[in-house]
């Protein structure tokens, strides 16, 4: 079992790989993979492989991969109830309900919306042994990420590693979360 350090380390880097490109991504995709190459392997070789694409890629041109994935790409986008609930009343009552959720742990989505998968994450790394951190991987991330990853463009492209690293990631650090996840999506 992973040590509630570790575990918000990994969750913090998880949400820097899929923030906007900054220099140090590659170097942080490599910690990442250290971080939880024994919970997950799997995830550990998807991070390897996007860190070595980072690391080859010019910041201009990863800038233009990023956006093309997440603003371009409406399966991608990176809102988790965007591909829960669509553009509608009830994902707006959804992020009210989730800023609301924040606040009561002391945490603000410092300029984004509340569903945006990174402020997600980094809520998930200030806040990994909460019930609303389990909450939110089984009911909210795990089944968002499912969709982004088996709808989405980002098939074959780099950052399709890091979704599915944190796919990966999240299954293995809240296992009976994944499980719910799974019996609620066979409809068990």
């Amino acid at each position: 079992m992973v040590s509630g350090r570790t575990r918000a380390r990994a969750l913090a880097l998880l949400a820097d790989l899929l923030d906007y490109p900054r220099p140090g991504l590659a170097a942080a995709a490599r910690a990442c993979r250290d971080l939880v190459a024994r919970e997950s392997p799997d995830a550990a070789a998807s991070l390897a492989s996007f860190a070595d694409v980072v690391a080859a890629t010019p910041p201009g041109r990863l800038e233009e991969l990023y956006s093309g994935v997440f603003d371009l790409d409406a399966s991608c986008y990176p809102y988790v109830g965007h591909h829960l609930l669509g553009e509608s009343y009830r994902r707006s009552r959804f992020m009210v309900g989730l800023a609301e959720r924040y606040r009561a742990h002391g945490f603000e989505a410092a300029g984004e919306l509340p569903d945006h998968l990174v402020v997600v994450l980094r809520f998930l790394a200030a806040h990994p042994g909460s019930e609303l951190a389990e909450e939110l991987v089984a009911e909210a991330l795990l089944p968002a990420l499912a969709k982004m990853t088996r709808e989405g463009g980002a098939h074959g492209h780099p950052y399709a590693r890091v979704l599915e690293a944190v796919r990966a990631v999240l299954s293995a650090f809240w296992p009976d979360a994944a499980v719910r996840t799974e019996l609620a999506a066979v409809g068990g």
